[in-house]
């Protein structure tokens, strides 16, 4: 499949805010909200696998989705919304933050071996 500059430009945008929603996405590339074929362009990227949606967040109202950019923000916004909104114990508290931390360490040694 072809990807084009408004899928590329969604990606980037999901990737800037993990957990967007699908209007939030189409209003950032500055794209019609409503109207027939609004959604095609996020459509494909999903459909092209630049974009991850996720129904089932229990962190996102019933009916809305939340897009990622890859597994791995998916993860982190689950983990920080635990830690934020739900009612943790101190221990699960660090436990959360250890989990983001771990993850977060991860991606910055895959970031600095591809920029090398």
């Amino acid at each position: 499949m072809r990807i084009g500059p408004r899928m590329a430009e969604l990606q980037a945008i999901v990737s800037a805010m993990p957990g967007c929603s699908r209007r939030a996405a189409l209003r950032a590339a500055e794209l019609p909200e409503r109207g027939i074929g609004h959604g095609r362009p996020l459509n494909r990227a999903i459909q092209a696998g630049l974009i991850i949606q996720d129904i089932s967040n229990p962190w996102v109202r019933r009916g809305h989705y939340a897009l990622f950019a890859n597994e791995r923000d998916r993860v982190i916004f689950n983990l920080r919304a635990e830690l934020l909104r739900g009612s943790p114990t101190p221990e699960r508290a660090a436990e959360l933050a250890a989990e983001i931390e771990e993850i977060r360490a991860t991606q910055m040694a895959d970031y600095a071996c591809e920029s090398a």
